[in-house]
């Protein structure tokens, strides 16, 4: 968003500074805020929890493996 206003300052052509930017910073924000919630949400997990969740899928997928054998 800042990109935006910076590079509307610079171009003095521009007679409508905040007008029409938000259209292009809706899709892109569509974008980046997931990508960072996840990011954020990986890294909380692992570092301040301690969970790994590399550890979590192998522990599922041995109750998976244990329910079919059982079931059998």
């Amino acid at each position: 968003m800042y990109s935006f206003q910076l590079i509307n300052i610079i171009n003095d052509n521009a007679q409508y500074f905040d007008e029409i930017e938000i259209y292009y910073i809706i899709p892109i924000m569509l974008i980046v805020i997931p990508v960072v919630y996840l990011l954020r949400l990986k890294l909380f997990d692992r570092v301040v929890h301690g969970i790994d969740m590399r550890k979590l899928d192998e522990e599922l997928k041995k109750y998976e493996v244990e329910d079919d054998d059982f079931s059998k």
